[in-house]
């Protein structure tokens, strides 16, 4: 890879994905939150998002951040995502107060 590209590799994303569901109601609910909805061009929020991100950031530098219920469901929305960049809350405090 380029000179040109070698910051591809030193940026890191971080996307919360633990949301219960609430702020698009009835559309989303608990069991299948808005970042799992398949709304705009057949693919969930979730997978869009990593998909417009995937030019500027390896696959190695994405994290999601997301809650227990929600880990096999994002680990099979995003099987390209390490298991281990898939951080789970301990307990669901809204806009993810989280502690790297």
């Amino acid at each position: 890879m380029s000179n040109k590209l070698g910051w591809y590799f030193l940026l890191y994303v971080l996307i919360l994905a633990g949301g219960k569901g609430t702020r698009l109601y009835p559309l989303s609910r608990a069991q299948n939150p808005k970042q799992f909805l398949n709304i705009i061009n057949n693919k969930s929020f979730l997978r869009s998002t990593v998909d417009r991100i995937k030019c500027l950031v390896s696959n190695e530098n994405i994290y999601v951040v997301t809650n227990e219920d929600y880990f096999d469901k994002i680990c099979n929305e995003l099987p390209e995502i390490r298991k281990s960049n898939i951080i789970v809350e301990p307990s669901n405090k809204e806009t993810s107060t989280l502690t790297l």
